[in-house]
C-alpha cells in the first residue's frame, strides 16, 4: 500500500528530529521538508511522525 506524507514546513520549528529518516531533509531555512510524497514504506516516517513536537507530519493512505 503507498501512503501519502505532507510535512507542514510552516508549523515546522526546525529541531532535525525528523531528519534521522531518509525522507526528510532540512532546507536553507531550517525548515524541513519530505524528499517524497508518496511512499509504500512508513516504518521511520510513523516515528518521526509520532515525536515531531509540533505534529508537522502527517501521512494517509493514498488513494490515487
Amino acid at each position: 500500500m503507498a501512503y501519502s506524507v505532507e510535512l507542514d514546513s510552516v508549523a515546522c520549528i526546525g529541531c532535525v528530529a525528523c531528519t534521522s529518516c531518509e525522507y526528510f531533509e532540512m532546507r536553507q531555512d531550517m525548515k524541513a521538508h519530505a524528499v517524497q510524497s508518496v511512499v509504500v514504506e512508513i516504518g521511520c516516517i510513523r516515528e518521526v511522525a509520532e515525536n515531531c513536537p509540533v505534529s508537522a507530519i502527517t501521512f494517509c493512505p493514498n488513494v490515487s
